[in-house]
C-alpha cells in the first residue's frame, strides 16, 4: 500500500521515521548545463553554525549531524536522530553551476522533483514536483526538513534565489573563497570554503592537482550519462533498456608494468594492492542514476606513470551525442575537474576520455576525448601494448 504524501509548494507533512534518503531531480538535462544539489544545516536564526554545516559536492559528508550527500545522484542519506539541538531545520537546496554567467535558469529544466524515501525499506514518503517553467533563477530552495514538538517535518518549498551557489551559501551563513570557479592557479583563501569547480572544455586542455604535503588523497573517477533506449534499424548493437556505456581505464607504472581495470573480463582490479585502483561493481546496465567509479589509491601515486581513462558502449546504438557523457574526477581538498564528452564520433564504439599523468608525482589531467572502433585501435593510438581477446561481463 502506498501511503506517499503528493505536496504542491507551501505544504508540510511528518515523517515517520528519522532516517532517509532524499533525491533531488529535474525534468530535461540540457546539453552543457550542470545541476548541484546542496543541504544548509541551519541554526534558530535560520544561520549554520559553521562551514562544516554546508554540504555540497567538495564537503559532501557531516558524520557528526549524520548526513550525507552522493553529489552525481543528487541523494541526500539522512539520519536525522544523529542531529545536534542546534540544528532546527534543513534546508535543500538546487542550483546552476555558472548559471547566471551562461545565460542558465531553472527554466530550461522544466519540472525538479524531491523524493523522500524510508532509508530502510525504500518505500516512498513524500514528493514534491514543481513545474520550473518561470523560474528565471540559477538558484532553487526546494525544501525543508524542520523540527515541530522534537518531531522532523518536510515541508516543500520551490523558492527561487537570485544568483548561483556561492551568493546562496552566504545568505545561509557560509564564509566562502571568491569565485564559484577560480582557475587552478588561484587557490581558495586560506580557511574559507571552497566552491570551485572546473571543467575542461577544449581537446588537450590540462590542469594539475594541487600537491600537499600529505601528499593525493583517494581520486574518484565517476562516469555518468543518459541512458535512455536509442533505436537503430541494422545497428550492431541493441538493447531494450539502453545504452550500457562501461567506465574503465589502462595503466602503466614506472617501472614498466601495463594493464587494465575494466567490468570487462572482469577485471576489477584492487584499491589496497596492486594495481591500486578498483572499479566499483555497481549495477551496469546503464540505468543506474549514480553511473559507475573508479577509485585510484593517492597514496600510491608514486607507483604510476600514466593512466588513460575511457568508455566504451557495451550496448546499444553507438549515439555518443544522445549520452551526454561526463566523467568528474574528485580527490580531497581539490576542486572537482569535469570532461565532458562533447564532440561525437558515433561510428565507434570506444571513446579516450582523459589521460593522468604522474608529473614529479603530481597529477596531471589531460582531455582527450578521442573515439575508436575498440581496445586494439586505442592501444595502438597512445602506444600502451596490450594484447586483447575477446572477452564478456
Amino acid at each position: 500500500m502506498n501511503n506517499r504524501v503528493d505536496l504542491v509548494a507551501g505544504q508540510n507533512c511528518p515523517l515517520s521515521t528519522s532516517s532517509l534518503h532524499i533525491s533531488l531531480s529535474h525534468g530535461l538535462n540540457p546539453v552543457g548545463l550542470t545541476v548541484d544539489v546542496s543541504a544548509f544545516l541551519l541554526n534558530a536564526q535560520g544561520k549554520v553554525a559553521s562551514d562544516n554545516d554546508f554540504i555540497f559536492f567538495n564537503q559532501p559528508v557531516h558524520s557528526q549531524h549524520g548526513i550525507s550527500l552522493e553529489p552525481e545522484q543528487g541523494r541526500f542519506t539522512l539520519h536525522l536522530d544523529r542531529c545536534d539541538n542546534v540544528v532546527q531545520k534543513i534546508a535543500l537546496a538546487m542550483t546552476i553551476s555558472d548559471g547566471p554567467a551562461k545565460g542558465q535558469n531553472f527554466s530550461l529544466l522544466k519540472t525538479v522533483t524531491v523524493l523522500v524515501k524510508e532509508f530502510l525499506t525504500g518505500f516512498e514518503l513524500a514528493c514534491f514536483s514543481l513545474d520550473t517553467g518561470q523560474n528565471k533563477e540559477s538558484a532553487l530552495i526546494v525544501a525543508e526538513l524542520y523540527r515541530h514538538q522534537d518531531k522532523w517535518k518536510f515541508r516543500a518549498v520551490g523558492q527561487g534565489f537570485i544568483g548561483g551557489l556561492q551568493p546562496l551559501a552566504e545568505f545561509y551563513g557560509v564564509d566562502v573563497s571568491e569565485g564559484e570557479a577560480p582557475s587552478s592557479s588561484t587557490p581558495a583563501a586560506q580557511g574559507k570554503v571552497n566552491l570551485s569547480k572546473i571543467t575542461l572544455d577544449k581537446k588537450g586542455q590540462s590542469i594539475s592537482l594541487e600537491k600537499h604535503q600529505s601528499g593525493l588523497s583517494e581520486i574518484l573517477i565517476n562516469l555518468n550519462w543518459n541512458a535512455t533506449p536509442v533505436k537503430s534499424p541494422g545497428a550492431l548493437y541493441q538493447s531494450s533498456s539502453g545504452i550500457d556505456l562501461d567506465l574503465a581505464c589502462l595503466w602503466e607504472t614506472a617501472d614498466g608494468m601495463i594493464g587494465a581495470v575494466q567490468a570487462l573480463g572482469g577485471h576489477f582490479g584492487n584499491l589496497h594492492y596492486p594495481p591500486f585502483i578498483e572499479l566499483d561493481q555497481d549495477d551496469r546496465s546503464g540505468q543506474s542514476v549514480g553511473g559507475e567509479t573508479l577509485r585510484i589509491n593517492g597514496q600510491q601515486w608514486q607507483v604510476f606513470r600514466r593512466i588513460l581513462i575511457f568508455a566504451f558502449i557495451y550496448e546499444g546504438v553507438p549515439n555518443w551525442s544522445h549520452v551526454d557523457a561526463v566523467i568528474t574526477i574528485r580527490s580531497k581538498n581539490q576542486p572537482d575537474i569535469e570532461v565532458r564528452l562533447d564532440s561525437h564520433r558515433n561510428d565507434q564504439f570506444m571513446c579516450a576520455i582523459a589521460m593522468l599523468e604522474n608529473i614529479g608525482n603530481q597529477l596531471r589531467i589531460t582531455k582527450l576525448v578521442d573515439y575508436f572502433a575498440g581496445h586494439q585501435e586505442m592501444d595502438r593510438a597512445y602506444g600502451w601494448g596490450l594484447n586483447y581477446v575477446a572477452g564478456s561481463k
